[in-house]
């Protein structure tokens, strides 16, 4: 099989940068192909959270937040197909220290000069917001109602049918793949299923990147980190309390893509609440009936030799620290019945930004890789800025030296 664009990897960037190519390619001309060795999902992508928010510290990355928020919010009006996104809102709740309340405000009027709609809250409002929530008197918080997260199977299920259908073709159960490289430039993939010439190849294989890349004697400093989320039992939410956006809408005579996605109405106990102070994030999970819990940071995370299986749980030590630091500051959830963990891992970099880019020692080798759990939140804007400069187009979507590879020339 032959490809112009030959993508490795199923997961949401894969499947996000596999939609953009098939929208700017011709599907005879210049074939997109995506392959993955399990299902599509079937990764670390597939047991994310998935957060989005655009609340950072960094206004490149607040920026192009931003812009993949806008894409998530319009998709289905544009295309009549859902990722599941739940609009309910983020709080950010600012640690309690002079300097971290300093870079409370300064996260905040950046965020605003950027246009995105955010609000400051004291403790009141906070407490208006998320009802039954702890704080002392003089907490501050910033307000997205933006945010929100997304069904992250739906979300790669979505891409991968919207690529398909504007003519890319996606093919699972391949393993095995090894990059072939000549004078210097890349010319496909041998995988256990056959060849695949490619003019470009793009790994978007998150953990598994550095094993690739080393069989190319390529070395980047890039570390494999475990993270866990504990699941405990959603409070209940009385209906009568919800906006209409919880209503079912019917299906009517209208085609079925049409048709409002429950993932996106089903009540929710709370918005997403990411706790600074305590170290920790909580969204709910309506379809399961639970929440899912997170640490923030990286501090604490375990560094690992290799990506994690699909089975793996999280341990009782985080599941106790999980289940405490929750109740704390929300003390409703302090008799709610556990529902389960899950493990999986997060790729970084030294400098905390991802790498986006063709890889220096090999033509037409691009990799998307190393962002630290924000994959849903960045996929939109890095897939459509990779597949501008595989085409060497002007890139608007973010900057390329921000995520440029060659900053890590000589470190592996």
């Amino acid at each position: 099989m032959k490809a112009k664009i030959l993508i490795i990897g199923g997961g949401g960037m894969g499947t996000s940068i596999a939609l953009h190519a098939a929208t700017r390619c011709d599907p005879l001309d210049e074939p997109v192909v995506l392959i993955e060795r399990d299902r599509l999902g079937a990764g670390s992508s597939g047991r994310s959270g998935a957060i989005v928010h655009a609340a950072y510290s960094d206004r490149a990355l607040c920026g192009m937040a931003r812009d993949s928020l806008k894409q998530y919010m319009h998709l289905t009006t544009h295309t009549g197909r859902s990722v599941g996104h739940r609009k309910t809102g983020v709080l950010i709740l600012s640690g309690d220290s002079k300097e971290e309340r300093e870079h409370h405000h300064a996260d905040f009027e950046m965020q605003r000069s950027l246009g995105i709609n955010a609000e400051e809250l004291d403790a009141e409002a906070i407490r208006a917001r998320v009802p039954g929530i702890e704080v002392d008197d003089d907490a501050i918080g910033i307000w997205q109602a933006d945010g929100g997260y997304l069904e992250p199977s739906r979300t790669i299920e979505t891409f991968a049918r919207l690529a398909r259908e504007r003519g890319a073709t996606t093919r699972t159960g391949i393993t095995g793949p090894r990059v072939l490289v000549e004078d210097g430039r890349v010319v496909g993939v041998e995988t256990d299923q056959g060849r695949f010439e490619a003019e470009h190849v793009v790994l978007a294989i998150g953990a598994w990147t550095p094993v690739l890349l080393e069989q190319l004697g390529v070395k980047w400093p890039l570390r494999v980190l475990r993270t866990e989320e504990h699941f405990v039992t959603m409070p209940p939410v009385d209906i009568s309390d919800e906006d209409e956006g919880f209503q079912d809408h019917g299906g009517g005579g209208h085609e079925a893509r049409f048709v409002p996605d429950p993932l996106e109405t089903l009540p929710v106990a709370h918005p997403v609440v990411i706790d600074r102070e305590n170290c920790f994030h909580i969204r709910c999970d309506p379809q399961e009936e639970r929440s899912r819990v997170g640490r923030l940071g990286f501090k604490r995370l375990p560094e690992l030799d290799g990506p994690l299986g699909p089975t793996e749980q999280a341990s009782a030590e985080f599941s106790d620290w999980a289940r405490g630091s929750v109740a704390k500051r929300l003390p409703f959830y302090a008799d709610m019945e556990d529902r389960g963990s899950n493990a999986s891992h997060i790729t970084v970099t030294p400098d905390g930004r991802g790498i986006v880019g063709e890889v220096p020692e090999v033509k037409g080798l691009w990799v998307v890789t190393g962002f630290s759990g924000l994959d849903y939140t960045l996929a939109p804007s890095i897939g459509e800025g990779l597949v501008q400069m595989i085409l060497g187009k002007p890139v608007s979507a973010f900057d390329p030296s921000f995520f440029a590879p060659d900053r890590f020339s000589g470190e592996g």
